[in-house]
């Protein structure tokens, strides 16, 4: 009933006819924010029990819905792709994948939305080639965020990773070097976001708006000003500050300590560490909260505009991330700073990135991080803010979901239908479920395929309550979800049967992954 109830609401929104002298009526349907932030830790947010400040996110929360149980595919393009498209990705089907049917931009383009996004791309599509009408960032899955180019302004070399096409003023670049000496990439992420929200004020158009930040992914890179808010912080090091959050998140109903205690993880003894050591850690989670906190700034930017223009009430914002906190180390770009010349960790030429350890922490309760298929690589927080649809406020909902169910979301709000054809083959079929009833506290449908994972060294498969997961090289873990959350009791040995059925689940989930999807190529050998 409920979604009758919307589909006949946006009908009228959609029908609201002529009206003499105004002309025709602006389309009153549901504007759709979709905001992915990158490597976010399952605890970072202050709404989800970390010390960081966030509260236009926890603002979020309060006035709508959190999520406890979000997941994607562990790696940032596999879950662009699962989330653009609708549908499961392994390693080797998320770019074929985009063949295989229409991105969320080109449904709700076909339906009268205005199709915005604003950040990482981290694909091989091109935005305005795949459904949106405006489209500001980078191809890549990381850069500099203080330039993203291959030198500085004045022609010196700094530190990078690797270039990417730009997207500037609707002109590809393929070496953007900003000449703004201010420029930071959170900030100019949300800067096109907000000129085009004012842009479109009057349209009669409803919108959907997709912000791909790269916060907090490495490199660690934040403005000072942030970075003091959090000098000192995290001098305590690992074990209290995972001790303080576990504690906050059972205080805020996430979690329950009986079904999710704290996964024991091998986290070095911070007091074993030397002094050196621990000042250089405590630098890298400082700079970590301080690119949340600016990240969560920016995203009060975005919620301050829609509010002035009167838009917040009917805008469903949905903010989640790509996958868990990364415990990625790299080494070939880092380097040894040359204070006699101003240089210190957070500014252009510096590398860091968190590691291992932290990554750990800030999943807390989760089991590991990033590329893995356990809780802490596939699972993050999730918020839903919707005055005018969500009926219960500062709620939390425990059932699984997952990035596909993004795109059946927005084919429901939009009232768009889904192309049995997509070109010249016919459309993949949508593999999610829409979270609408979640905001009316109504049971969500029947997932008919189960939540699969496949990247890197992680592989996995949820079915309901059980999930039976792997790691590198190691056997299958299985796990019943209902009692153990934090994946602490592996069942495997006793339930061998349990464990066949859900490997043979896995290998179908596989196969359905592929079918419809062109093969990927090969590449030739040199």
């Amino acid at each position: 009933m409920r979604r009758q109830v919307l589909f006949l609401i946006s009908l009228v929104g959609y029908c609201a006819g002529f009206s003499g002298e105004m002309g025709f009526a602006a389309d009153l349907r549901t504007n759709i924010v979709v905001i992915m932030a990158d490597d976010l830790g399952y605890s970072d947010l202050g709404c989800y029990g970390g010390e960081i400040n966030t509260p236009n996110l926890d603002r979020l929360a309060v006035n709508g819905m959190r999520y406890s149980q979000m997941y994607n595919t562990s790696k940032c393009s596999t879950t662009r792709s699962a989330l653009l498209t609708g549908r499961y990705v392994t390693r080797t089907t998320f770019n074929e994948n985009y063949i295989a049917g229409p991105t969320f931009g080109e449904v709700a383009r076909s339906a009268g939305y205005r199709t915005l996004w604003s950040g990482k791309n981290h694909s091989k599509i091109l935005p305005l080639q795949r459904g949106f009408d405006r489209f500001y960032g980078f191809q890549g899955g990381a850069c500099s965020y203080w330039n993203p180019g291959s030198e500085m302004p004045n022609g010196g070399d700094f530190p990078n990773s690797s270039v990417h096409k730009w997207m500037i003023d609707g002109k590809w670049k393929k070496d953007f070097i900003p000449d703004d000496p201010n420029f930071y990439t959170t900030d100019a992420i949300t800067n096109s976001a907000v000129d085009w929200l004012e842009e479109f004020e009057t349209d009669d158009k409803p919108f959907l708006l997709y912000l791909a930040y790269t916060a907090p992914h490495w490199p660690l890179h934040a403005h000072q000003r942030d970075i003091d808010k959090y000098k000192g912080r995290y001098d305590a090091g690992y074990q209290v500050i995972q001790k303080q959050r576990y504690q906050r998140m059972g205080d805020k109903g996430l979690i329950d300590p009986q079904i999710a205690p704290m996964h024991p993880q091998n986290i070095a003894h911070w007091n074993a560490l030397t002094a050196d050591q621990r000042s250089l850690e405590s630098a890298r989670m400082e700079i970590h909260a301080a690119m949340v906190d600016n990240l969560d700034h920016n995203i009060g930017r975005v919620i301050e505009s829609l509010d002035d223009q009167g838009k917040l009430n009917n805008t469903l914002i949905l903010f989640f991330s790509d996958n868990g906190a990364s415990s990625e180390r790299l080494d070939q770009f880092l380097k040894t700073y040359d204070p006699s010349k101003g240089e210190q960790m957070g500014d252009v030429f510096s590398y860091e990135c968190i590691g291992k350890q932290w990554a750990q922490v800030i999943n807390c309760p989760l089991a590991k991080y990033k590329m893995t298929s356990h809780e802490g690589g596939v699972c993050t927080p999730m918020i839903a803010h919707w005055p005018d649809g969500i009926t219960k406020k500062n709620a939390w909902h425990h059932h699984p979901l997952h990035v596909v169910d993004v795109m059946q979301t927005i084919v429901e709000l939009s009232g768009a239908s889904f192309p049995d054809r997509f070109g010249d083959r016919a459309s993949k079929p949508l593999e999610g479920i829409s979270i609408v009833p979640s905001f009316t506290q109504t049971p969500l449908a029947e997932r008919k395929l189960p939540i699969g994972f496949d990247f890197s060294a992680g592989q996995g498969i949820r079915d309901g309550d059980w999930k039976l997961v792997k790691h590198g090289k190691g056997g299958w873990e299985l796990y019943n979800m209902a009692v153990d959350r934090t994946e602490t009791k592996d069942l495997a040995s006793a339930m061998p049967d349990k464990v066949n059925h859900l490997a043979n689940q896995f290998v179908l989930w596989e196969e359905r992954c592929r079918r419809g999807v062109p093969e990927r190529k090969k590449k030739k050998r040199k």
